[in-house]
């Protein structure tokens, strides 16, 4: 049995591009190539610190890549027990997509709008003026990528008001426009790995940056996100919630390392958000 179980966001959470990474990338380590080219890195703290919470913790990336996308990261350490991909849509068992799981996910998402009708609306209602791709993501959800300066302003409210009167959810995050099916979540994927493992929920915690975070950061028993990103545009906070001091790719180090400390390890003891306000 895993004493604890640190559920974490891969993208702008525990790796980055050398765009996001908010500086150079030179002393990082690389995680992740595609088509030859270095994509994702690692700040070689935030490596010794998974090390570390890897020896007294359960450590999950949790993240709503497509599971072929998910497996271009090369992690440094432990093979993975479990992961999360397509936003909980997939959950990976020493490598492998589970269909166990994938056939209860289908049988939940079966009463909402299907997904090759979600496509065709935003197809119908993209403009090559700021449209640059839509894509379906493992069968399961949409993705638009866009130009946000040219993008209307009230396109996800528009897309929510039709999406959501079908089972559907909507959120950006920077490039990228996400229609999910109310039915895939992280954290119902996160819960079913913490049940299998035998972690108690007061010994679950979890980091992350977007929206499609959200759950996961509200049911943990304490959570964390970077000072960047799509929650930090939104000014979300929630009681059991903590903010990094820093952002980008130094803000990592602090996110693992206030899960190395709730899971009994040696890192600083990072406070909520409120608790800082109150007592500073």
């Amino acid at each position: 049995m895993n004493s604890a179980l640190a559920a974490v966001d891969l993208d702008r959470t525990l790796i980055f591009s050398a765009a996001s990474a908010g500086a150079g990338v030179d002393g990082l380590r690389c995680v992740e190539h595609l088509d030859d080219r270095p994509l994702s890195y690692m700040s070689p703290t935030t490596v010794d610190l998974l090390d570390e919470l890897d020896a007294r913790a359960l450590v999950v990336p949790v993240t709503t890549r497509t599971v072929e996308q998910y497996r271009r990261v090369r992690f440094p350490g432990r093979p993975r027990a479990f992961a999360v991909a397509a936003n909980g849509g997939e959950i990976l068992v020493d490598g492998e997509p589970d269909p166990v799981w994938r056939k209860q996910i289908d049988a939940a998402v079966s009463t909402a709008m299907p997904v090759p009708s979600v496509y065709a609306r935003v197809v119908a209602d993209g403009d090559p003026v700021w449209l640059r791709a839509a894509r379906v993501a493992d069968e399961l959800f949409c993705y638009a990528v866009i130009d946000p300066a040219a993008a209307p302003d009230d396109l996800v409210e528009r897309w929510r008001v039709w999406a959501e009167a079908d089972g559907w959810n909507v959120s950006r995050q920077g490039r990228k426009v996400y229609l999910m099916p109310d039915a895939v979540t992280k954290w119902s994927a996160v819960a079913e790995v913490a049940a299998r493992a035998g972690v108690p929920a007061d010994r679950v915690f979890a980091a992350g940056d977007g929206a499609l975070d959200r759950p996961v950061l509200e049911h943990a028993h304490r959570s964390i996100r970077p000072r960047h990103g799509e929650l930090e545009e939104l000014s979300w906070h929630h009681p059991t919630l903590s903010v990094s001091s820093a952002s980008g790719v130094a803000a990592s180090e602090e996110v693992v390392a206030a899960l190395l400390r709730w899971a009994g390890g040696t890192g600083p003891d990072v406070r909520p958000a409120a608790d800082r306000e109150r007592n500073p």
